[in-house]
Parts: structure tokens; sequence; C-alpha cells
């Protein structure tokens, strides 16, 4: 992996819109990582590499968190990936195109603690699908803060 330059890192076991982010990530000639599982590994990419770990818990974050660099990018749904990478100057971006800032772990901690401190009778559902919005603000995300590092 490169050090003088931003790599894109991607928690890709359950991300969507690899494409998007490959097409992006080669416009801006910016390294690309797929980091998954051995049971969702898929060397099927048109732009950047797949990185295969083990099956373990965790073991996907855990690389991201061991590789990443200030001023890299991770694209994760993992709002606890997100919350140990944003303290460390690292730009998280949601599959929805949100970005995570530093500011927001507290409320993302509390909210985790509330999910899982709550009775099975008060758990919420799911998130909703995700939709071709967003995979546009996704797009429009990175591309900004990637243009944004390039000076554009």
């Amino acid at each position: 992996m490169q050090n003088n330059k931003p790599v894109v890192f991607v928690d890709a076991d359950s991300c969507p819109f690899k494409d998007v982010i490959e097409k992006i990530c080669k416009d801006f000639e910016v390294p690309l990582y797929f980091v998954m599982n051995v049971n969702h590994y898929n060397d099927e990419l048109s732009y950047g590499e797949p990185v295969m770990v083990d099956d373990g818990s965790q073991m996907v974050d855990m690389y991201i968190i061991n590789h990443v660099k200030a001023f890299d990018v991770t694209i994760t749904q993992d709002l606890s990936l997100a919350a140990l990478l944003t303290p460390r100057r690292v730009y998280v971006l949601t599959p929805r195109g949100k970005q995570i800032t530093e500011e927001q772990v507290d409320e993302i901690m509390w909210r985790k603690y509330v999910r899982q401190t709550s009775s099975p009778e008060d758990k919420l559902k799911g998130p909703k699908a995700l939709t071709e919005e967003d995979r546009f603000r996704l797009e429009q995300s990175l591309k900004k803060i990637l243009s944004n590092m390039k000076g554009i």
C-alpha cells in the first residue's frame, strides 16, 4: 500500500454500490482496497484490490484499523468502526453517502448502548432499503472528499 497518498478502504462484507466506488477511485487515481472476510470474498473487481481476511468476529474492522492512516477514506455501515476511525482523522462515509464526523461519536455510541440494553419489544426495525438517491449521495460525497484532497 502506498503511504504518500490517500487510500480508500471499503468494509466490503455488506457494501453495496461497489461499482460507484470503483469508478470514482479510478477517476481520481486513488488506491482502493475492498476488505472482506473469506465467506464474502469476490475478486471480480474492475478497479481496486480485494483483501481477504479470516472469518472471525470483527476481522475486517481490525484489518482496516491496522492499515488506515490520517486522511484516508473508509466506507462502512459499521458505526462502531466509524467511531474508532474519526478521531484518527480518517474520513468515514456510510454506504448512504453520509459522512460520519468525530463530533457524532458520542451520540453514535449512546444510541448503540440504548439499542443493546433495550428489551426485545422495544427493538426498532432495521434500516430502510438503499435507494438510487443513496447511490447518488455516496457518489457525490466521495467525489467531494477526493476533490478537496486534490485541491480541485
